[in-house]
C-alpha cells in the first residue's frame, strides 16, 4: 500500500523534530520507515496512525541523543552519529594502513642520508598535496555556500576544513629528525597527514554529489 504525499511529509518532519536533520541520512532513514509502514499496513491492514506510531516506537532507540562524537558540547541522536563514527573510523583505517606502508617503505632506505632524502621528498609531496587541497576546499566551501542541502558530509568537511589552518605549522616546519625513531613517527605522521587532506577532498565532492541529486529530487 503507497503511502500518500502527506503522509510522507509527516515522517519526514517527524524525523526533523527528532533531530535526524541531515537531509542525506534524512531521506535514507524516510525511505527505510516509510517501506516498513506500507508492508506492514498491507499485512495488517491497519490505519496509517496506528502502523506509525508502531514504526517509530521500533525506532526509538536510533532516536536518542547522544553527544556528538566531534563536539563536547552538540548531541545529535544515535543514528546520526553512528554515521559520522563510521567515516571517522573509515578514516582511522586507512590512515594507521598508510602509515604502515609508508613506516614499511622506510625501513627499505638503510642509508642514513637516502633516509633524510626520502622524508625530505614526502615532505614536497605534502606541501603540493596541502596547496592543491586547500585551493580545492576553498572552491568547495565557496560552492557550499550557495547549497541548500545539508549532509553529513557537508558536517564532516566543515569539522575538516578548520583543520587546514592548524595544519600549516607542521607544513611549514623546516626541521627533520635525525634519529631513527622520530624520523619513522615522522613518517607515520606524514601518512596520517596526506589521508585527512584527501578525506576533506572526499567529503566536500560527495556532498556536491549529492546536492546535485537532491536538487533534481
Amino acid at each position: 500500500m503507497k503511502l500518500t504525499t502527506e503522509q510522507i511529509e509527516c515522517i519526514n518532519q517527524t524525523l526533523i523534530s527528532k533531530g535526524v536533520k541531515f537531509d542525506d541520512l534524512k531521506l535514507e532513514v524516510l525511505d527505510h520507515i516509510a517501506t516498513e509502514i506500507e508492508n506492514e499496513m498491507e499485512v495488517s491492514n491497519n490505519d496509517f496512525p496506528v502502523v506509525y506510531n508502531q514504526v517509530f516506537d521500533n525506532w526509538s532507540e536510533e532516536f536518542k541523543l547522544t553527544r556528538d562524537f566531534f563536539s563536547l558540547q552538540s548531541t545529535y541522536p544515535k543514528i546520526v552519529n553512528s554515521k559520522l563514527k563510521n567515516q571517522f573510523q573509515r578514516e582511522v583505517i586507512i590512515s594507521v594502513v598508510t602509515a604502515i606502508l609508508l613506516i614499511i617503505s622506510f625501513q627499505v632506505v638503510y642509508n642514513t642520508q637516502e633516509k633524510l632524502e626520502f622524508i625530505r621528498l614526502m615532505k614536497d609531496v605534502m606541501i603540493y598535496t596541502f596547496c592543491t587541497t586547500a585551493a580545492a576546499a576553498l572552491l568547495i566551501k565557496f560552492w557550499n555556500l550557495k547549497s541548500k542541502a545539508t549532509s553529513t558530509y557537508k558536517h564532516l568537511f566543515d569539522s575538516r576544513f578548520n583543520l587546514l589552518i592548524f595544519s600549516l605549522s607542521f607544513i611549514i616546519n623546516p626541521s627533520i629528525p635525525h634519529d631513527l625513531t622520530n624520523q619513522n613517527l615522522f613518517v607515520a605522521t606524514i601518512g596520517c597527514f596526506f589521508v585527512s587532506l584527501l578525506s576533506i577532498i572526499f567529503l566536500g565532492m560527495k556532498h556536491i554529489q549529492f546536492q546535485r541529486k537532491f536538487s533534481i529530487q
